[in-house]
């Protein structure tokens, strides 16, 4: 597996509502800068973080009054990407404008769609209510990934690496040797995994109390291009659905720069809400299992990058679900690069470039 597919035309999470305000903030989208902000009426915006200038970023400007004045030739952007004024002269400098971005913001989350914006239709956002439910609390952020999002996107669709990558969190034998019942439409694949009557790993132990034996469920969708969402159920063995402890898990998995992706988190839970020493220890398992995930991914990116041409892959049975899911991925970036190729000139989006760079993210856990 070699290579990296990027969607242009699909939602992904560009920040979480409690990092956009006032300040100007940068974050690469699928290979593109980003200018996140509020505007004075409280709406997020964004838009291309290029100066149509002279390419200065223009999250390194002065943002009043909804205006974005650049730092180094004093271009004034407004909320549309045109721009109003330049501080050297009376008249305006013709078509200077820069892109901006369609965005939606809901459950906490300012979505972004960074491919041809008239394909942009906000029911395509998966839905996370439980993000904004009274009856639940979870714990949020965004950690840097220096792997490109399809080893990530596998990563989360065959969590038979519990076992063996987290054994003192929430992996066990059971996880590895249950089978899981795999379906795919449209642009979703979902599994379903149910283990009965097991040992309760550590982190669902001290969650809930429960002594073994458990159920755990494990029912994981990816809405692709970039979101996955797992819905957990524990509970004594034997005990029948509503009753039990439920968590949810969302990754919003944005590709940055080069190979380099946003991992964005959410865990809730809708038990012991109000418990903050609960809360704190979940955080902290949270992130404890996302490190030992990122420095596999960030070794395997390197192990794929210098795959040696014509080297065959191995795959088995619980591979299903990951390879449907990269294999969807590069079938939406296949039709985007043959879609763009057959467009008129007028209409035509040009391919983005991958420069390659550290991303200039750093890890943002949060309590909601």
């Amino acid at each position: 597996m070699t290579g990296n597919p990027i969607v242009r035309n699909g939602w992904y999470v560009g920040a979480w509502s409690d990092e956009v305000g006032r300040n100007l903030m940068q974050r690469w989208i699928c290979g593109r800068p980003v200018c996140f902000y509020r505007l004075s009426d409280g709406s997020a915006n964004a838009i291309e973080d290029r100066c149509p200038h002279r390419r200065y970023p223009l999250s390194l400007g002065r943002l009043s009054d909804d205006i974005i004045t650049c730092n180094y030739h004093g271009y004034r952007i407004d909320h549309s990407g045109a721009c109003v004024g330049v501080a050297e002269q009376p008249d305006l400098p013709k078509g200077a404008r820069v892109h901006r971005f369609p965005l939606v913001e809901r459950d906490g989350i300012v979505w972004i769609w960074p491919g041809d914006p008239q394909a942009a239709d906000p029911a395509d956002i998966p839905d996370a209510p439980w993000l904004m439910d009274p009856g639940w609390t979870h714990v949020h952020g965004v950690i840097p990934v220096k792997a490109r999002q399809v080893l990530l996107v596998e990563n989360l669709l065959d969590l038979t690496h519990e076992t063996f990558l987290h054994p003192t969190t929430i992996g066990n034998a059971a996880v590895a040797s249950t089978p899981i019942d795999v379906a795919a439409e449209g642009n979703r694949v979902s599994f379903i995994r149910h283990m009965i009557g097991i040992e309760a790993p550590p982190f669902y132990r001290q969650s809930v109390g429960l002594t073994s034996p458990i159920d755990r469920w494990q029912d994981g969708d990816f809405y692709a291009p970039g979101v996955f969402i797992l819905n957990i159920r524990i509970a004594p063995t034997g005990t029948e659905e509503p009753e039990g402890f439920h968590m949810k898990v969302i990754y919003g998995m944005t590709p940055a720069i080069g190979a380099e992706t946003h991992d964005f988190f959410a865990l809730g839970r809708d038990y012991r809400i109000d418990d903050a020493e609960l809360t704190d220890f979940q955080l902290q398992q949270q992130l404890t299992v996302m490190r030992e995930d990122v420095d596999a991914l960030e070794v395997q990116e390197i192990m794929v990058v210098t795959d040696p041409p014509g080297t065959r892959e191995s795959s088995i049975r619980s591979d299903v679900a990951g390879i449907r899911g990269r294999r969807l991925l590069e079938k939406l970036a296949e039709a985007e690069e043959v879609a763009a190729d057959e467009a008129p000139s007028g209409r035509r989006h040009a391919a983005v470039a991958q420069p390659a760079g550290p991303a200039a993210a750093a890890v943002a856990a949060r309590r909601a």
